[in-house]
C-alpha cells in the first residue's frame, strides 16, 4: 500500500488455391472488397469515438497489395488538424519486429548467431545467478525468456545513456529462473542492438536505415526522437482521462536511449511496406523485373515461430506475438509509449495484414481491431456456408455475477447489452469487453481476443445461476447475485476434512473449508479453489484447473491425515498433513481488531504530533538501483513522497485533502476521481484508524505467515479495488497485503506487498521496510532509516501546480 505510485504508467485460410479443390478459398471480387473496406471503415470510425481516440490511421494490405490507407480524427485536438495515410506516429513496441528481422539479416550474413552469446559481443552485458553466469543468446533477449523482467526505469526519463543503461542492468536481479517463463524487458532490446552496432561498426539508427527503411521506401519513418518531433506532420499525443472526461496533452517521451525497443515513428503508408515485406517472407519487389530476397525466407520465419508461452494461446516469437483465430495463425505485436498506442498483426494464411496507429496512450481497439479486420477481409470458403446461428436472447443473461477469485474480491461484474445491442462485460477496474455471441459449445468469446471467453450455467428449472471465465486453462465460476448455491451432499459431509495442513512445498498451511456449499482449498498466497466431488479414484478435481487435483488421505482407522496434491492426476506434487490441536476458528469484530491495532491511541498520537518525516532508501530490484526516499505526511490529509534516483529520475507524488498530482520521471499529472482516492490512502496517516478511508471492514478468516498467526481482513472503498491485509493476532501489524492498483488508460495491476520491522515512533507503529511485487516491475524495497515528528511544514509543500 506504500509507494505504489512508482509502478504508475508505466499488459488472430490457407493460401489461395485451384478452384477445384476443397474446401475452397476464393478472393473478392472488386466491388465486394470495397463494400467491406467501407463496412470496416464504418465500424473502426465508432469504435473510435466509442473509445474516445483524437486521431488515427489505417493500412490494410491483401495480396500484396495495399487495399485500404486512410485517417480518422485529428492529430491535433486544438487545431483541429486531420490525420492522414502520411502523418507520423510513434509505433512503440512494434519497434521491436524491426530489431529482430535485422538480426535476422545478420544471422544471415554469418555476423551473428541466434544461440550466440551476447557477451561475445558487449562483454560488459554480463549477468550472474548465484556466482554461476548466465548464458543468455539473442534468442533469449529477443524472446524475453532470460528470467529478468521490465527495468524500465533506466531508460523512461531519456536522461540515461544506452551505455550506462546496459552497465547498470547487469545489477539487476531475477524474478524467476533463466528460460523458464515469458517476462517482457525492453532493456534486452537494447542490447540486442547495442550487439549489432558492435559487430558491424554503425548505429542501430543506421543499421535501421540502410537494411530496412530505405530498401522499402519508408522514407518518412525514423528511430530519431528529434527529427520525428520536428515534422510538422507528427501527431500530438494524448490520454483519456476517465475521471475528468477529457484529453490529457502528453508530452513526447525521448526514446533514442531505447529505441531498438520502441523508437521508431512511422506513418500508416510507410508501414504498408513492411507488412508486404513480412507477408513475402522477406522478398522485396515481389514479381518485379528487381525482386531481392533481403533475408531469407527461413531466417525471418524464425522470428515467427514459439519460443516461449506467454499464456494459454498466446507465444512470443522474436519481437512478435502469436496466437490463433479461428485456427489460423496471427502474428502481431503493439506498441504503447505516451501518447500513442499502436497495432501490427499479419494474418499469413490469408496473406493479410494491417497497420494501426493512433494519437491515444493505450486503446482497446488495438487488440480489438484484430478481429474486426480479419472478419471483413479473411479469405472465406466458398463451399456451404453453415447455418447462421439466430441471436440469443440476452435478457436471461443480465445482471451481477461475484468474482472472487485471482485478485477480484467480493467484485461484481456485469453481463449488459450495450446501446448499439451488442453483449458484453463489464470488469470494474478494467473496462467494458464487447462479446461475441455463443458457438455450438456456449462460450461467447471476448471480440478482442479469442483466448478469452464466458459461458453460463443454468438449474434445473433453466434459470441463469451462474457466470463461467474461461482464461489461460482455468475456467472461474461468478455466482449470479442473489443466487444460493445448493449443496451437491448432505450437511456434514466435508467436516472431517476441514482443518489446517502443513506444506512445506508452498511454506504455509494449506486450509480446508466450506465455500459456496464446496469443499475448498486456501492455498498460501494464491487463492480459494473450490473442489470436484471424488472421482472413482478419489480425485478432487479443482473446478477451475482441471490439471490439478487432490486426493485426501486416511490412517488404518480410516482418520483423514493429509492431504495429496497432484497435477494431471498422475504426478504427486505434494503430501501435506493435517495439522494436530485443531480448533474451532472463532473470528474476532471489526472492533476487536481495531482494538488489537490499538488504533484509538494511534490516531491520537497522530493528531497531538501533527508533522512527520520518514527518511530512507529505495531499491528497484529489477533495475539494479537503488534511490533516495522521502515521506512526509500530517493529521490533514497531506502527503507528499519523492524519490531520488539520480541520473534515471525522480518521482514525485503531492496529495492534499482534494487534490494530488505526481511529476518527474513521468509527466505531470493530476489525480481525479478513483485515482485520487486512490493515491490518498497512501498516506501513511490512513493506517492510523481503516474506519476513516474505508466504507467495508471484514473479518474473512485466519492463515499463516512465516509461522505467525493471522487475521485476514478485507478493506473496501467504493470505486477502488478491495485491499486483503493480513494481521497478526498478536501485535496487529499488518505483515501483508494484497490487492490491485488502477492504472488511468491501462486498467489495473495486482499488487502483493509486506510490511517488516515495525517500530513505535511518536505514537505511531510504522514499518520501516516494506517490500512490493508486481508482475510489471518485479519487487521494489523501501526501508526508512530515519524518522521525525512534530514537523511544521509550509502549506506550498502540499500546493498542486503544474508549475513544479
Amino acid at each position: 500500500m506504500k509507494i505504489k505510485q512508482l509502478i504508475q504508467a508505466m499488459l488472430l485460410l490457407l493460401t489461395l488455391i485451384v478452384m477445384l479443390t476443397l474446401p475452397a478459398y476464393a478472393l473478392s471480387a472488386p466491388a465486394d472488397l470495397e463494400l467491406k473496406i467501407e463496412q470496416l471503415t464504418n465500424q473502426l470510425e465508432a469504435k473510435r469515438l466509442e473509445y474516445h481516440i483524437p486521431g488515427m490511421a489505417i493500412a490494410v494490405v491483401k495480396d500484396d497489395e495495399i487495399v485500404m490507407a486512410q485517417g480518422f480524427g485529428v492529430m491535433d485536438l486544438q487545431k483541429n488538424t486531420p490525420v492522414t495515410a502520411e502523418t507520423l506516429f510513434s509505433i512503440g513496441s512494434s519497434s521491436k519486429a524491426f530489431t529482430a528481422t535485422m538480426m535476422a539479416m545478420l544471422v544471415e550474413q554469418k555476423k551473428l548467431a541466434w544461440d550466440g552469446l551476447v557477451s561475445e559481443q558487449l562483454p560488459a552485458y554480463q549477468f550472474e545467478v548465484d556466482n554461476q553466469k548466465l548464458p543468455i543468446t539473442y534468442r533469449d533477449m529477443l524472446s524475453h525468456r532470460t528470467g529478468y523482467t521490465r527495468n524500465d526505469l533506466l531508460w523512461a526519463n531519456g536522461q540515461a545513456s544506452s551505455k550506462l543503461i546496459l552497465k547498470t542492468a547487469t545489477q539487476a536481479e531475477p524474478v524467476d529462473e533463466f528460460r523458464k517463463n515469458f517476462y517482457y524487458n525492453n532493456v534486452m532490446y537494447l542490447a540486442a542492438g547495442q550487439a549489432m552496432a558492435a559487430v558491424t561498426g554503425k548505429s542501430w539508427d543506421h543499421l535501421l536505415k540502410e537494411m530496412i527503411l530505405n530498401p522499402l521506401g519508408m522514407n518518412s519513418t525514423t528511430s530519431v526522437h528529434e527529427d520525428a518531433i520536428a515534422q510538422p506532420q507528427t501527431a500530438l499525443g494524448y490520454q483519456w482521462n476517465d475521471a475528468t472526461e477529457q484529453h490529457d496533452l502528453m508530452p513526447r517521451r525521448n526514446l533514442n536511449n531505447v529505441a531498438p525497443a520502441g523508437g521508431i515513428y512511422s506513418n500508416v503508408n510507410d508501414m504498408a511496406q513492411w507488412l508486404r515485406f513480412q507477408l513475402n517472407g522477406g522478398l522485396l519487389n515481389k514479381g518485379q523485373k528487381h525482386q531481392q530476397q533481403l533475408v531469407s525466407q527461413a531466417q525471418l520465419q524464425q522470428t515467427h515461430e514459439p519460443q516461449i508461452e506467454i499464456a494459454a494461446g498466446i507465444d512470443y516469437g522474436m519481437g512478435w506475438m502469436l496466437r490463433q483465430w479461428q485456427n489460423h495463425q496471427v502474428i502481431e505485436h503493439g506498441g504503447n509509449i505516451d501518447g500513442y498506442g499502436a497495432q501490427v498483426a499479419l494474418l499469413p494464411d490469408s496473406n493479410l495484414g494491417y497497420v494501426l496507429l493512433t494519437n491515444i496512450t493505450a486503446t482497446p481497439l488495438q487488440q480489438a481491431s484484430m478481429a474486426m479486420v480479419w472478419e471483413h477481409l479473411a479469405d472465406k470458403q466458398t463451399t456451404e456456408s453453415p447455418p447462421a446461428l439466430q441471436a440469443p436472447d440476452y435478457q436471461p443473461f443480465t445482471g451481477e455475477y461475484h468474482a472472487n477469485f485471482g485478485p477480484f474480491k467480493e467484485v461484481l461484474f456485469t453481463f449488459l447489452v450495450k446501446a448499439d445491442g451488442t453483449p458484453a462485460v463489464d470488469v470494474p477496474g478494467q473496462m467494458v469487453y464487447e462479446l461475441i455471441d455463443p458457438d455450438e459449445t456456449g462460450k461467447w468469446f471476448f471480440k478482442m481476443t479469442d483466448t478469452i471467453s464466458v459461458s453460463f450455467d443454468r438449474s434445473a428449472d433453466g434459470a441463469v445461476v451462474a457466470m463461467r471465465m474461461q482464461q489461460n486453462g482455468m475456467n472461474f465460476e461468478l455466482p449470479r447475485k442473489g443466487y444460493e448455491i445448493e449443496s451437491e451432499v448432505e450437511p456434514g459431509t466435508f467436516d472431517e476434512f476441514l482443518g489446517l495442513y502443513d506444506s512445506k512445498l508452498l511454506n504455509g498451511q494449506i486450509k480446508a473449508l466450506v465455500q459456496n456449499q464446496r469443499l475448498t482449498l486456501d492455498i498460501p498466497n494464491q487463492m480459494a479453489f473450490e473442489l470436484d466431488l471424488p472421482d472413482g479414484e478419489g480425485f478432487r478435481q479443482f473446478r477451475i484447473k482441471s490439471d490439478t487435483s487432490v486426493k485426501f488421505v486416511r490412517n488404518e482407522a480410516g482418520v483423514v491425515t493429509a492431504v495429496e496434491l497432484y497435477k494431471n492426476k498422475a504426478e504427486l506434487v505434494e503430501t501435506a498433513s493435517k495439522a494436530e490441536n485443531m480448533s474451532t476458528e472463532v473470528l474476532p469484530t471489526v472492533d476487536e481488531i481495531m482494538q488489537l491495532r490499538q488504533s484509538k491511541a494511534r490516531k491520537k498520537a497522530l493528531m497531538k504530533n501533527d508533522g512527520f518525516v520518514l527518511m530512507g532508501e529505495v531499491k528497484v530490484k529489477s533495475a539494479g538501483i537503488t534511490g533516495q526516499v522521502k515521506t512526509q505526511f500530517d493529521n490533514h490529509s497531506n502527503f507528499k513522497q519523492v524519490m531520488d534516483f539520480g541520473v534515471f529520475g525522480h518521482t514525485t507524488v503531492v496529495v492534499n485533502k482534494t487534490q494530488g498530482s505526481t511529476y518527474g520521471i513521468n509527466p505531470y499529472t493530476e489525480f481525479h476521481g478513483k485515482y485520487l482516492k486512490q493515491i490518498q490512502r497512501e498516506n501513511p496517516a490512513v493506517d492510523a484508524d481503516w474506519r476513516d478511508y474505508y466504507d467495508s471492514i471484514k473479518v474473512t478468516g485466519t492463515s499463516e505467515i512465516d509461522g505467525k498467526a493471522v487475521y485476514k481482513v478485507l478493506l473496501k472503498a467504493q470505486d477502488l479495488p478491495a485491499v486483503t491485509v493480513y494481521i497478526d493476532q498478536l501485535s496487529g501489524d499488518v505483515l501483508k497485503a494484497r490487492t490491485q492498483v488502477l492504472i488511468p488508460s491501462m486498467g489495473s495491476i495486482n499488487m502483493r506487498i509486506e510490511y517488516q520491522d515495525y517500530r513505535e515512533k511518536h505514537g505511531l507503529r510504522l514499518p520501516f521496510k516494506t517490500t512490493i511485487n508486481n508482475p510489471m516491475m518485479g519487487e521494489v524495497m523501501v526501508e526508512y532509516t530515519g524518522f521525525l515528528a512534530k514537523q511544521k511544514f509550509d502549506p506550498l509543500e502540499f500546493e498542486i501546480s503544474q508549475s513544479k
